[in-house]
């Protein structure tokens, strides 16, 4: 598997750089940090993934012997990350299902898995590895990237990693990528996202060459900035996989900022400004709660702080010696035992064609309240402050 990636402009730093040019000095100066297990069952997976294109099963039914075959493999990430059937079930197949999608639905003429992009004729140093890179016979290029973690849906419109890739392969040197990327019209962008409890598995944004330049030209800025002395740094949510947002040092003002000042008196502007700062304090501090557990458990001394052992619940040591209490002591098997339907989203992991065909037109959504979001968020809003007030307030008799 290819892994080769820049760590001045890539896929995976393109809208840190553009955003905060500033984060590349923070990163070079910050220590490696060892991968988590949620990024090595991601690599797995799109090492998963890139035998199973390279096998290149035309539809569903060929590619189930070669699911089968990875099960209990680990692809050389390591026993703790081997492939499960939960994994194909859930990442795979669906991964794989949404590739032929793709193919089908686009007629896709020709592709590369795992190609080695660079755009180093522009900006030296940046290059980057994409999942696959593919041309139709519209002369249109598409980029697919698979993510496969179950956090927040990854946007892919307007996605700068994306965008790096299909303008690293059309500023490519390389005479194979640039017969391939010859005369190109307009590009597609599709992201491969498996997500337990979203049906969407994949995301496509169509998008033109002008967009694809534009984004070359601010690269070519934010590159250009990164490597002066006074690179500015702004927080957003692209510090959230920057190796040096524990000691960014306008995370820190932020943080401090945002002490000094009370919540209540602040205007809707002044609101406004508060909740995108309080989206990144409660990374920070999830973030630094974590790294000081780490930290102590490793045998660091933090000041003010000490490891004890958490508030113990009570557990049956056994169970089944449990219930036999219960039922010598004749008490009704309802009154100690909990008998619940289980969820739409667990009955789609149990039986998803039974679910699909017979139990999805009898599942309601439902909404436990209402939640403040940022206006990107592409749910609708529910309703207008009046209308809200005027919601709230008892019906008149008339």
């Amino acid at each position: 598997m290819n892994l080769e990636h820049s760590h001045i402009m890539g896929g995976s730093t393109a809208k840190r750089r553009i955003n905060c040019p500033g984060s590349l000095a923070l990163e070079k100066a910050a220590p490696e940090q060892a991968p988590s297990e949620y990024a090595a069952r991601g690599s797995m997976l799109h090492a998963g993934m890139e035998l199973l294109l390279t096998a290149d099963p035309q539809n569903m039914e060929d590619a189930e012997p070669l699911l089968a075959e990875l099960i209990g493999q680990d692809l050389g990430f390591g026993e703790d990350n081997e492939i499960t059937q939960e994994l194909v079930d859930n990442k795979l197949r669906p991964a794989l299902d949404a590739w032929f999608e793709v193919r089908d639905s686009f007629d896709l003429d020709d592709w590369f898995i795992e190609q080695r992009v660079s755009m180093e004729s522009v900006v030296p140093g940046s290059f980057g590895t994409t999942d696959i890179l593919a041309k139709d016979k519209y002369a249109y290029l598409h980029v697919l990237d698979w993510k496969f973690g179950d956090g927040v849906a990854v946007e892919v419109e307007g996605n700068e990693g994306l965008g790096f890739y299909a303008a690293s392969a059309m500023y490519d040197e390389d005479p194979e990528l640039q017969e391939f990327c010859k005369d190109i019209d307009g590009v597609y962008l599709h992201i491969v996202q498996p997500r337990t409890g979203s049906a969407q598995v994949l995301h496509t944004w169509k998008t033109d060459v002008a967009w694809i330049d534009k984004l070359v030209d601010q690269i070519e800025a934010a590159t250009k900035a990164a490597t002066a002395d006074d690179a500015p740094l702004k927080v957003g949510d692209w510090c959230q996989f920057c190796r040096a947002r524990m000691t960014c040092p306008a995370r820190q003002a932020m943080a401090s900022q945002a002490l000094s000042v009370a919540p209540k008196g602040m205007t809707s502007v002044d609101l406004g400004a508060a909740m995108t700062q309080a989206q990144q304090l409660k990374s920070w501090i999830s973030e630094v709660v974590k790294f000081a557990q780490e930290q102590a458990e490793a045998g660091a001394v933090i000041p003010g702080f000490k490891l004890v052992t958490k508030r113990p619940t009570r557990v049956w040591g056994d169970e089944k010696a449990a219930e036999k209490v219960f039922r010598d002591a004749k008490i009704p098997v309802a009154k100690f035992t909990n008998k619940k339907l289980i969820s739409p989203t667990q009955a789609q992991k149990l039986d998803k064609k039974l679910y699909d065909t017979k139990l999805s037109d009898i599942v309601a959504m439902h909404s436990s309240g209402l939640t403040l979001v940022q206006d990107s968020d592409k749910r609708q809003a529910v309703t207008s402050s009046i209308e809200l007030l005027a919601a709230a307030l008892p019906e008149q008799e008339t």
